[in-house]
């Protein structure tokens, strides 16, 4: 079982340019495929996965939390990327409600029977405002490194 939620430091942003969902979900296969951390399936299944699961969260500063099926990653993990301007994600739980995310945290599982436990302490994490307000607040890949570290992730 997933006991802690593990930063990938070459899977960090602090300042990433999209204008969509899936141009964010470009550019973050492709910092992850420079680093090997996924297949070469992985955009497809991640955008095909945001259509029919959305992963956008209304929390107190807008996430998503992206992941795909575990065939198509190499590592264990989360990835952080702050954008430079908010863009829509659909909501969890919803087909018709929309998120202006400010945050994406990209979840990378090997074994399918971690998922949800990763998923779950995830959002749990993005519940502590002082974490969130530290991560938006955030001005280099460093800091944002260093706040999952004081968080004990």
């Amino acid at each position: 079982m997933t006991s802690a939620i593990r930063l990938i430091d070459h899977l960090v942003a602090h300042e990433l340019d999209a204008n969509s969902a899936e141009q964010a979900l470009k550019k973050i296969a492709q910092r992850g495929d420079v680093a090997g951390l996924f297949k070469s399936t992985w955009l497809e299944a991640a955008i095909k996965r945001e259509s029919e699961f959305p992963t956008g969260l209304p929390t107190l500063i807008p996430v998503a939390i992206p992941h795909t099926d575990s065939v198509h990653v190499n590592a264990d993990g989360v990835g952080f990327f702050k954008l430079k301007n908010p863009i829509e994600f659909g909501e969890m739980g919803s087909l018709d409600d929309k998120v202006q995310v400010k945050m994406i945290l990209p979840l990378l599982i090997t074994n399918p029977a971690e998922q949800v436990d990763l998923l779950m302490a995830v959002i749990s994490a993005l519940q502590n405002a002082d974490f969130l307000n530290a991560l938006n607040a955030a001005s280099s890949n460093e800091e944002i490194i260093s706040i999952f570290r004081g968080a004990g992730l």
